[in-house]
C-alpha cells in the first residue's frame, strides 16, 4: 500500500505528463478551469492535495477521464 504522499505525487506526475503531451501551458489550463496558475503549479508539483472537484476540472480541461487517471494509478 502506498502512502498518501506517494499517491498524490503519482496523481501529480500523471497530470503533468498529460499536460506536457498535450502541449498545454499552465496558464492555458488555468483559463480553461478557472483555477489560479499558482494553484495549478502546486498541484502539478505534488505540493497540494487537490480535491476530487479540482481533479475533475483539470481532467476535463485536458480531455482526460477521471476514471482513466485513477485507473492508471491502480497499475502502479
Amino acid at each position: 500500500m502506498r502512502s498518501e504522499l506517494e499517491l498524490y505525487q503519482n496523481i501529480s506526475a500523471r497530470l503533468e505528463k498529460h499536460r506536457v503531451e498535450l502541449n498545454i501551458s499552465k496558464r492555458q489550463l488555468s483559463k480553461a478551469t478557472g483555477i489560479t496558475p499558482v494553484y495549478i503549479r502546486e498541484v502539478l508539483r505534488g505540493e497540494r492535495k487537490p480535491s476530487v472537484y479540482i481533479l475533475l476540472l483539470l481532467c476535463n480541461a485536458m480531455g482526460l477521464k477521471l476514471s482513466d487517471l485513477f485507473g492508471e494509478l491502480e497499475k502502479i
